[in-house]
């Protein structure tokens, strides 16, 4: 089955471009309203809920182009006004009010400010073990598939990012780390889309057609390499030039990244998520190999 979801309109819809923000009254009784209104959704909740309250400031701008925004100066997760009742930046509409495409970028976004919160937070005592291991495992990728990669040559629509001439590049650390970060986000919106299109919106429960039918997506897309993500040059004078750099193809998200993603912040158990793995492999002739730790 085809997905008409793609992941340069998730791209489209992260792209910076709001008015003055106002910040939520009450940030931090808005952010448990929220994390508990995905919940009661059946949409992924868990590592929202290990995100101290206190760590993200909320806020509400009319964006122009998205459905969220998050800056990691501040902290600060920013929604678009519509997101909110009456268009008054004080509390969001009921979740199941929500299209599937504003969902899917709202957790790009969540997932932003979680990967955050894992690097700032990491080494403390009081770190979930779950935040640890994103980071420790994020820190691992990092060396093995975010060092040396191919990127897509000069600006370019990513969603014709296939038939662009590549170039090799060795990538600093932050370069790396960004293009890492973003490739996960990608990837976590992605995934919420394919499930709630798989599930005919929300669900508590899943059934077995509705598993088969996201595995199937998640292996189309694997196969097609389109689950990539960007950095942002280092250096000043080339950001000004090209302000987002996009991984090749052959750097898309790998299936070792894709079952740790799953299981952390998705919520499949590791059982599920080994099963979605081989499920990609099943039907996938030639794995990825390039980049592989």
């Amino acid at each position: 089955m085809k997905t008409i979801f793609t992941v340069s309109l998730l791209v489209l819809l992260s792209l910076p471009g709001s008015s003055a923000a106002v910040r939520v009254p009450d940030s931090q009784a808005e952010w448990g309203h929220l994390t508990t209104e995905l919940a009661d959704a059946g949409l992924p909740s868990r590592f929202l809920k290990l995100l101290p309250r206190e760590f993200v400031q909320l806020e509400f701008a009319d964006l122009k182009t998205a459905a969220a925004e998050y800056h990691p100066d501040g902290h600060r997760m920013v929604f678009n006004l519509a997101l909110s009742e009456g268009n008054e930046g004080r509390r969001f509409r009921p979740i199941r009010n929500i299209g599937n495409q504003e969902l899917a970028t709202m957790y790009h976004e969540l997932f932003h400010a979680y990967f955050d919160y894992s690097d700032y937070a990491a080494g403390s005592a009081g770190l979930p073990v779950e935040a640890a291991r994103l980071h420790a495992e994020a820190k691992r990728l990092l060396a093995c598939r975010y060092t040396v990669v191919d990127v897509v040559a000069g600006p370019v629509q990513k969603a014709h990012q296939r038939n662009s001439p590549l170039e090799r590049r060795r990538l600093s650390e932050s370069e790396g780390w960004d293009a890492l970060n973003e490739t996960w986000g990608v990837f976590v919106g992605w995934a919420v889309w394919s499930k709630l299109e798989a599930t005919n919106r929300l669900r508590t429960t899943w059934e077995w057609e509705a598993v088969e039918d996201f595995w199937n997506r998640l292996a189309e897309a694997y196969g097609d390499r389109t689950l990539t993500g960007y950095f942002e040059p280092a250096d000043p004078q080339t950001r000004r030039v090209l302000p987002r750099v996009y991984l090749a193809p052959n750097n898309a998200i790998s299936v070792e990244e894709i079952v740790l993603l799953l299981e952390v912040i998705l919520e499949d158990s590791p059982r599920l998520a080994s099963m979605a793995a081989k499920w990609i492999a099943a039907n996938d002739p030639e794995p990825v190999r390039f980049g592989s730790c």
